[in-house]
């Protein structure tokens, strides 16, 4: 299953609230000794010299941001160069609740083999109410900032991530205090006890110990050999799996809430680019769920998961879900010993009583809100190797390859994924989709009796 959604930390109060109960933040410069005082009658020389003085001096809130810019700047400086008492240097207070979770961010990321982290400009964000101004003071505001990071021998790309950070000034000058007052995006290394095993193909981050990771490093190391057994397009082969404690924490990773992922037992989640291609996906287990399995099932998910990786890192636009989820399914379930019959009960027992599909899957079938969504997965595997038992696996890929690649001239119009599915029926595999249609509900049948 993938879902491409943000992640954010609850803050203590909305945006609305705080723009609702604004209050003016206090200025950077102060007033002079004698800045009440106005001279009767002052020179000319010396109002010229003040008017320059005025027209000169930096706005406010772009010396406030420059100065920003340059903490965190500090920041990431401390986190690419592994140095605790820099980045302890940027906090408020370290020994407070927000500079201990901070401490522990930096020790998570110093875990982590990245290849790039760093902070984006700072940008303005909702004022804070005026009981927060009146804890903080007057010249406490927020920032909204964009950074980046990658993992070096796993990402192709970088991933963004938003923070909202609360700045107060000091003696010594501007500090963090907070990451509370705003939509702060939860990221893997929020995860308590976070650890990090890895493999040359797979990283595995999340709650520790490294002892309750290691069976997943394993299940990503062969997801990604079967991965390559099936599909040809180049990949990097590289797999980064997130396994939070709980199903809460999946949640929260994916931006979804706990009852939308409850039937979900991993997540495809990351970014695509300009081009329409995936180069930074992190695969987010639900614990739950995922505990329910036996091994042989695990496997499966891992390797589905996997799948949606590699496709979406060699193809630039999306495809009708019966084909992605099915193809997934069709790569995670060979080798695993287990008969057709067996691993699609659910679908045969609506065929036998009636209640069976009519057409190929839709979208609103997979959306575990609406629906139970075991029986549209089997449908989507069931049709995905029908078509492998009609045409080949080679022909498979170069069907999923016609539906998933754009056209190469700019002038031409893509096609929707259900027309392009259709039409690749017949370019690819020589038929039409309402006559494979036909036949894989016939041999639904034949296989429910």
């Amino acid at each position: 299953m993938t879902r491409l959604t943000p992640r954010r930390r609850g803050g203590l109060r909305t945006p609305a609230v705080a723009a609702a109960a604004a209050l003016v933040v206090g200025l950077l410069a102060g007033c002079s000794a004698d800045g009440a005082k106005e001279p009767t009658r002052p020179s000319s020389a010396t109002s010229a010299s003040s008017r320059a003085t005025q027209q000169d001096a930096p706005d406010p809130s772009t010396a406030r941001e420059d100065a920003l810019s340059a903490l965190l700047s500090a920041r990431a400086a401390a986190v690419r160069g592994h140095d605790r008492a820099a980045f302890a240097a940027t906090l408020d207070d370290p020994g407070s609740g927000f500079g201990l979770r901070q401490l522990a961010q930096y020790d998570a990321l110093a875990k982590l083999p990245l290849g790039t982290f760093a902070y984006g400009t700072p940008e303005p964000a909702p004022e804070l109410g005026a009981d927060r101004v009146a804890q903080l003071g007057p010249q406490a505001w927020v920032s909204r900032v964009t950074g980046r990071y990658s993992l070096a021998g796993y990402d192709t790309a970088s991933r963004e991530f938003e923070s909202y950070f609360t700045v107060v000034r000091r003696e010594t000058g501007w500090r963090l205090v907070d990451d509370t007052d705003g939509g702060t995006q939860v990221q893997a290394w929020d995860l308590p006890a976070f650890t990090v095993v890895r493999s040359p193909t797979t990283l595995v981050m999340g709650s520790g110990p490294a002892s309750r990771l290691r069976p997943y490093l394993a299940l990503g190391n062969l997801a990604v050999k079967r991965v390559d057994a099936v599909w040809t397009a180049a990949w990097n082969s590289r797999l980064v799996l997130v396994v939070p404690r709980t199903a809460s924490q999946m949640a929260d990773q994916v931006g979804q809430d706990r009852d939308s992922v409850s039937q979900v037992a991993a997540v495809t989640d990351g970014p695509l680019d300009a081009s329409g291609r995936a180069g930074a996906d992190r695969v987010v287990v639900n614990p739950g769920a995922f505990a329910t399995l036996e091994s042989r099932g695990q496997q499966v998910v891992v390797t589905h998961e996997a799948t949606h990786v590699a496709i979406r890192a060699t193809t630039d636009r999306p495809v009708p879900l019966w084909l992605s989820e099915g193809m997934a399914d069709y790569v995670g379930y060979r080798d695993v010993g287990a008969t057709r019959r067996q691993v699609a009960a659910a679908l045969l027992t609506k065929v036998r009583a009636g209640t069976g599909p009519k057409a190929l899957p839709t979208a609103g079938d997979f959306d575990p809100s609406r629906t139970t969504i075991a029986p549209s997965y089997n449908a989507a595997w069931l049709a995905v190797n029908r078509i492998v038992d009609r045409y080949g696996r080679t022909a498979l890929v170069r069907y999923y390859l016609a539906v998933a690649t754009a056209p190469s001239t700019s002038s031409s119009t893509a096609p929707e994924p259900d027309a392009a599915a259709a039409a690749a029926f017949r370019s690819v595999l020589g038929t039409s989709e309402s006559a494979f249609t036909r036949e894989w509900l016939a041999y639904l049948r034949a296989l429910a009796r």
